[in-house]
């Protein structure tokens, strides 16, 4: 769950106070001290979608927003945490089943007051046994396509489904780059 928070008045780095100031044409809180910048809020969400047996994997969402929606199991990435791990541990707890991403089908921008960026993978189903978690969960199951139509169903959700059945191959991680950062990943057409 996502909640907006005021603006920093201290540094998160330091603890002196920030001062206002214009950096690429936008009034940003920056310290004095340690040069810290407050660049914005963001939150990355990760959802995944898993056919089998020609049928897809959807949740019921049991809390606002989307109370009672049908939607792709997913969730938020944890500082530290890519993103392929992030979808594999949000669809293991939600359903109880196992899956490993494949590609990047499809990001969701949207710039708001927090900047929120949504990235759907297709995924590929391992095994594991349904099990909702109740928290965050109401039901589950695996629906064809045309099951789908006649659930209340988000349009982000049905357009992933329907790209989903389309793509050969989206954004996929290439080892062969070298990058800096241990948990350093690069998606792309290969």
């Amino acid at each position: 769950m996502s909640y907006k928070t005021g603006p920093y008045r201290f540094c998160p780095f330091c603890g002196k106070p920030l001062q206002e100031s214009i950096l690429d044409d936008h009034l940003r809180s920056t310290c004095p001290n340690c040069s810290y910048i407050h660049w914005g809020d963001f939150s990355l969400g990760v959802g995944g979608v898993i056919w089998h047996k020609d049928k897809v994997l959807l949740v019921q969402r049991g809390y606002n927003p989307g109370k009672g929606m049908w939607t792709i199991p997913g969730g938020y990435v944890d500082h530290g945490e890519s993103i392929g791990n992030a979808v594999t541990r949000e669809i293991q707890e939600e359903t109880g089943i196992k899956a490993k991403p494949l590609s990047i089908i499809a990001l969701r921008d949207q710039p708001a007051d927090k900047h929120d960026a949504y990235i759907i993978f297709l995924m590929q189903f391992l095994g594991g046994n349904l099990q909702s978690q109740p928290e965050e969960v109401s039901d589950l199951g695996f629906f064809s396509l045309e099951e789908c139509h006649a659930l209340p169903i988000p349009s982000l959700t049905l357009s992933a489904l329907q790209a989903s059945h389309s793509v050969s191959q989206g954004l996929v991680i290439n080892p062969d780059v070298k990058l800096i950062g241990t948990l350093s990943e690069l998606y792309q057409i290969l």
